[in-house]
């Protein structure tokens, strides 16, 4: 008798519990056993008709990382003669031992920057220059070397 009632409130169980699945199920848009198209999915969208972050494309990794390169090397840049390599040649002054990517602390911020911002604090401090807008094929190209010349440091 106990067995029987067991099963009995086993087989209850379970089909509250089902019919409490397909309810949730219809509520919820990811339950649904047909998802909707990704609108991300390339022909989700034509790429006219895609809304993009700046008018150039980059395609080319190597030619971004050499664009970036000379941007690191260059004094142009802003008009204190100084460039990214003034200060950050053969790997100084970048904290490698002690951090582990971005965001992170900065001690001559007193921040917790991102790399781009961080890059536009040199722009505008150090360098005497003119911010780089976070979007530009620049920024990108400067944040591109840095991936390429950090991964050559070797620790400590």
């Amino acid at each position: 008798m106990v067995k029987t009632l067991t099963v009995i409130l086993i087989t209850v169980a379970a089909c509250i519990g089902a019919a409490n699945n397909a309810a949730a199920e219809n509520k919820n848009p990811c339950g649904a056993s047909r998802s909707a198209p990704n609108p991300c999915a390339p022909a989700a969208v034509s790429s006219d008709d895609r809304k993009h972050i700046r008018l150039e494309r980059i395609t080319d990794y190597e030619k971004l990382v050499s664009m970036g390169k000379k941007l690191w090397n260059s004094e142009a840049l802003g008009t204190s003669g100084l460039s990214c390599m003034s200060c950050h040649a053969d790997h100084e002054n970048l904290n490698l031992d002690k951090v582990k990517g971005w965001p992170h602390h900065v001690k001559m911020t007193g921040d917790i920057l991102t790399l781009d911002q961080m890059v536009n604090y040199c722009m505008l401090n150090p360098m005497a220059a003119n911010p780089l807008d976070p979007n530009s094929v620049e920024m990108t190209a400067m944040a591109a070397y840095y991936r390429e010349y950090t991964a050559s440091y070797k620790r400590r």
